[in-house]
């Protein structure tokens, strides 16, 4: 496919992304109350979602790099560090069905998010870059791809971002975390010498 395509595939797939989170806030907000959880309807599915689109957002940076030839500057290095680990961490997560990397993956997305929105912001002003990126490499002020005068591609890293992280919350909805009993079990009976 050629460049043009790629760019309406990736610009839409952001705001479809940017949908998806608040849709998921929302019902996460409205059934706050409910006795059983909201994200019912996603029950298994959570990470599987999340590792597509940490998958999707992985190959689309590596399609714009070494495809189109779009040099990454130094802040999309460090959202390129987040979201390839979280490509790598979250499937294997969903095939072992192991929930506990919620943590670590929100970690990941949370930083990644929080550098995205740090990059759009100084695309968007360019007065208030503190010199993130280095003078002999690309721009990170500089948009390499900007539609609908808004989506670049920072824009399209944090609604990847922030997708995986509604995905994790609803996850966790889903399955929180067990709660340990103050009664000590038989195990601990027995090293205390208890009968």
């Amino acid at each position: 496919m050629d460049f043009e395509t790629m760019r309406t595939f990736f610009t839409l797939s952001a705001l479809a992304a940017n949908a998806a989170t608040i849709g998921l806030v929302a019902i996460g907000i409205a059934g706050r109350n409910r006795s059983t959880s909201p994200f019912e309807f996603l029950r298994g599915t959570t990470l599987w979602l999340a590792s597509i689109v940490a998958v999707t957002w992985t190959l689309g940076s590596l399609y714009l790099s070494e495809s189109v030839g779009l040099n990454p500057c130094t802040l999309c290095w460090y959202q390129r560090i987040a979201m390839y680990s979280l490509a790598v961490i979250l499937p294997i997560a969903a095939f072992r069905k192991d929930n506990g990397i919620r943590l670590y993956a929100a970690v990941l997305a949370g930083i990644g998010a929080a550098i995205a929105a740090y990059h759009r912001f100084i695309q968007a002003y360019p007065q208030f870059d503190a010199g993130a990126c280095s003078a002999s490499g690309p721009s990170c002020s500089a948009p390499l791809i900007l539609e609908f005068g808004f989506v670049t591609i920072p824009y399209m890293a944090l609604s990847g971002f922030l997708l995986i992280l509604a995905l994790l919350w609803a996850n966790r909805v889903n399955n929180p975390p067990s709660v340990p009993t103050s009664e000590p079990t038989d195990t601990h009976k027995s090293l205390a010498g208890n009968p």
